[in-house]
């Protein structure tokens, strides 16, 4: 997953989303955990830019869900130029 699609899915990401929904705009995630019914995936994304201009940028997406649907989300640095 590149930068602009992990950005542009998030723009998509909403409350009460199904999980199969969430897997396709992601694709497999790079972490997940498991804790007191609430699962959460995490995916990310780090891309060098160069020393000017703050060498790597680590994206991250983290999603809950609870019965296979969102219940809350939070990312990292989704508002970091991605050029």
């Amino acid at each position: 997953m590149n930068a602009k699609a992990m950005i542009k899915g998030y723009g998509k990401l909403k409350v009460g989303m199904p999980k199969a929904d969430v897997l396709k705009l992601f694709g497999d995630p790079t972490g997940c955990r498991t804790k007191d019914g609430v699962e959460t995936l995490t995916w990310k994304h780090s891309e060098f830019k160069g020393f000017m201009r703050g060498g790597t940028i680590v994206r991250t997406v983290i999603v809950d869900f609870v019965d296979d649907k969102v219940t809350g989300y939070d990312s990292e640095n989704m508002d970091r130029s991605r050029f």
